[in-house]
């Protein structure tokens, strides 16, 4: 975490070169609103996933959450803009439940609340930056519940406290009449608490108490107004690694959301003001998608028999940048700093009683010697590796003519990789890897008005290194 943080300040401080004037808002204003699951899972990978909405096999509407937000801006005696925000939130869901070994069970009802703290400073017209303190709460009724495969249930509550960074984007989106704001996320877990309420069964069960806190949150927003309703759709992903040992652990886990929020604005007491400094003079972001066809190393190799190792699939990035330097001494040498969120799908070897393959020595954390054989000792047996990450850097372009540009890219990347024993009816192994290296790649694109399109080759160190080949698609604002 020192590194980011290192990282962030250096690129940040880069741009802070000059101080000028412009237009906000000042004053408070209340929100209040409804949110509306489009999608939610929590994967404890290729073991158990509770989902909700559209991926739910039951009860996919029975969702619904309500929001109250609080903010209050003002002039310091300094001149620059802050804002004191107060957000929350409440959920209630309806889940379904899988588990490779404990059955499946329906109509599992689970809330959520999240409360956050923030504070934030206009650093241009378009960019606030915001921190503080946020809290989020979970907890899933399951006690006196039975699982298809005739098991106990337990209730099960979760309790993250965490540091939110958010970069809070003037977007205005003239082709859709569309003047709003890109909300930016990412979320370091300080400390969690996870607690199985075991006990209620009598006998050698008991209550369980877990630590977990090592993980990280990434999410992702656009607000934009339609008459008097703001309407928000989002994007939500949490990683979090294996808990301390207590009787058991609860193991590295993901939750992946999104949907959308509608907020009324009431009893608004705001104005605007221009006499306001900025500290970023350069104003040019941008925000894109970016389609990946992954090769994440498995560490195997010489299959026999039936055993196959694919290690290719498709991934997806989201992106957002600012444009730092537009030319050097009149040369079109340009240099932008990108932040983005990597998920770069599943390596998969498989195999079948009696098939082979080698391991280079990276498999279940070094547990095997370099050119070990292993042996497959039962049928559909699959060892699959997810990888996430989290990038922070810089890229360099040089314009060609006519819109089209080459590109370097060169920076900071944070991942995070689950590697699992996959056999149906059985609990599988599992061992996670995380850690902080580099990535870098080369790429070219083309603009066109407020559009980028690009195509890049990436290459991101991990535990089983990644490289990437990229088609994106970006917006100017």
């Amino acid at each position: 975490m020192k590194k980011l943080k290192t990282l962030f300040v250096s690129l940040l401080l880069i741009v802070i070169h000059q101080i000028n004037l412009s237009a906000a808002e000042v004053g408070s204003k209340h929100e209040y609103g409804l949110s509306f699951l489009g999608s939610y899972e929590y994967e404890e990978p290729k073991f158990m996933n509770l989902r909700s909405g559209s991926q739910a096999t039951d009860d996919e509407l029975e969702n619904l959450g309500f929001l109250y937000n609080y903010k209050n801006a003002f002039i310091n005696d300094g001149g620059l803009l802050n804002e004191f925000e107060f957000d929350s939130s409440y959920q209630f869901l309806t889940q379904t439940y899988w588990s490779n070994s404990t059955g499946t069970m329906k109509d599992i009802d689970v809330e959520i609340y999240n409360l956050r703290a923030l504070y934030g400073i206009q650093l241009s017209d378009k960019l606030m930056l915001k921190s503080g303190i946020g809290y989020r709460h979970l907890y899933h009724y399951w006690q006196n519940r039975t699982s298809t495969t005739g098991h106990s249930g337990y209730d099960r509550e979760q309790d993250y406290t965490y540091i939110p960074i958010i970069a809070e984007l003037k977007m205005p989106i003239p082709e859709l009449n569309l003047d709003g704001k890109l909300k930016i996320e990412f979320d370091q877990i300080l400390e969690g608490n996870n607690t199985s309420y075991l006990g209620y069964l009598g006998g050698a069960n008991k209550d369980l108490d877990f630590k977990n806190n090592d993980g990280y949150m990434w999410k992702a927003s656009y607000e934009g107004k339609r008459g008097d309703l703001t309407f928000e759709p989002y994007y939500e992903f949490m990683h979090v690694d294996d808990s301390n040992q207590n009787g058991g652990k609860e193991p590295a886990n993901t939750t992946k959301e999104f949907g959308l929020r509608v907020k009324k604005e009431f009893n608004s007491n705001r104005s605007t003001a221009s006499d306001f400094k900025e500290v970023i003079g350069n104003d040019e972001f941008y925000f894109g998608v970016q389609l990946l066809r992954s090769e994440v190393e498995t560490g195997m190799y010489a299959p026999t028999g039936t055993a196959k190792i694919d290690e290719d699939d498709d991934g997806y990035s989201i992106i957002t940048g600012i444009k730092v330097l537009d030319g050097i001494n009149g040369q079109p040498i340009k240099l932008d700093v990108e932040l983005a969120y990597n998920q770069f799908g599943e390596a998969v070897q498989s195999c079948n009683n009696g098939d082979t393959t080698k391991t280079d020595g990276r498999y279940r954390n070094g547990r095997f010697a370099s050119g070990t054989t292993l042996t497959c000792t039962q049928d559909n047996n699959d060892v699959i590796i997810e990888s996430y990450s989290t990038t922070l850097g810089i890229k360099p372009s040089i314009d060609l003519s006519n819109g089209a540009f080459i590109n370097a890219n060169l920076g900071l990347n944070r991942w995070n990789q689950s590697e699992h024993d996959v056999i149906a009816g059985t609990n599988n192994a599992g061992t996670n890897y995380d850690g902080y290296d580099t990535y870098y790649g080369l790429g070219l694109g083309f603009n066109s008005d407020n559009l980028t399109l690009g195509i890049e080759y990436l290459k991101h160190d991990m535990y089983y290194d990644a490289e990437t080949i990229s088609a994106s698609l970006k917006y100017n604002f």
